[in-house]
């Protein structure tokens, strides 16, 4: 099964997000304990701190825009001219 995912954010930005299990110290990413949140990191090329989310553990089930929403509401955003 895989655990990461591309979404587009409306201003534009790509982000690759992933289940991060660094705090599980597992290999090989595991599939979520029903009804348990998982952590997903997100990357794009614009923000150079990667962004660490919280979300359901059915996060690779949900559409595009509801999961690119939860990131952009959690990203820094990008500055203005």
């Amino acid at each position: 099964m895989s655990t990461s995912r591309k979404v587009t954010d409306t201003e534009g930005r790509t982000w690759a997000c992933r289940q991060d299990d660094s705090s599980h110290n597992t290999v090989v990413a595991a599939a979520p304990a029903p009804g348990q949140d998982v952590t997903v990191m997100c990357t794009t090329p614009s923000v150079s701190i990667p962004l660490r989310i919280t979300v359901g553990w059915q996060w690779m089930t949900m559409s595009d825009n509801g999961l690119a929403r939860i990131v952009a509401d959690a990203a820094p955003q990008p500055a203005r001219q």
